[in-house]
Parts: C-alpha cells; sequence; structure tokens
C-alpha cells in the first residue's frame, strides 16, 4: 500500500511564495542579463537600460495590476509548485521572463503618453 502525506496551506501563503520567488529572480544580476538579451533579440529598438528600469518597476505594475493579468504572468514564469515537508519548491520558467518584460515596458509606455 502506497500512502501519501498531504500538505495543506492557505492559497495566499502559497501565493506570497510564488510572487516572492518571482521578485527574487528578477533581481538576480545573472537573470537581468540572461533577460536584456531575450528582450533585445525581440525588440532591438529597446536599450539595455529602458529594460532593467521595467525589470526594477515589477512591483507597481503587480500591485495595479488585476487578478486575472496577475494569473496571466503567473502562468508564463511559473513551471511548478510543490509543497513538502521541507517547505514549498518553486520552479520557474525563465524564458517567459523576457515576456513579461515586454509587459512591463508596454504599461511604462501606456502611462507616459497619459
Amino acid at each position: 500500500m502506497i500512502s501519501y502525506l498531504v500538505f495543506l496551506l492557505p492559497a495566499g501563503l502559497v501565493e506570497e511564495i510564488v510572487v516572492s520567488e518571482i521578485r527574487r529572480v528578477i533581481r538576480a544580476p545573472e537573470i537581468t542579463a540572461r533577460t536584456v538579451r531575450a528582450v533585445q533579440e525581440a525588440r532591438p529598438d529597446l536599450k539595455e537600460a529602458a529594460i532593467i528600469t521595467a525589470m526594477q518597476g515589477f512591483d507597481q505594475l503587480w500591485a495595479a495590476l488585476l487578478p486575472a493579468e496577475q494569473m496571466r504572468i503567473i502562468h508564463l514564469l511559473v513551471d511548478r509548485v510543490t509543497v513538502g515537508e521541507g517547505g514549498v519548491a518553486v520552479d520557474l520558467r525563465h524564458e517567459g521572463l523576457g515576456a513579461v518584460v515586454q509587459d512591463l515596458l508596454s504599461h511604462q509606455e501606456l502611462e507616459a503618453c497619459a
């Protein structure tokens, strides 16, 4: 017979852990460099400084997003969340970060026009 341990955590706590991990990754220098390269491949007109500024604006954008928009970003960035005895493990899709940064840049461009 196979037995499984079941871990129950409030959804809000899991969401907080996931968003904290995304924030941590966005601030990592090696991820920033990789993301700058990926975004510039898709949009060669963008300067490195603008991309970095957009990445630094993640917290402000996150707070302004509707839940459906937040969910779309989570789906772009999160591959899997595993809850176990050792805690919560968040596996991210780093390739989705380029799309998120382009969204951040679009949001900043719209604010600048308003």
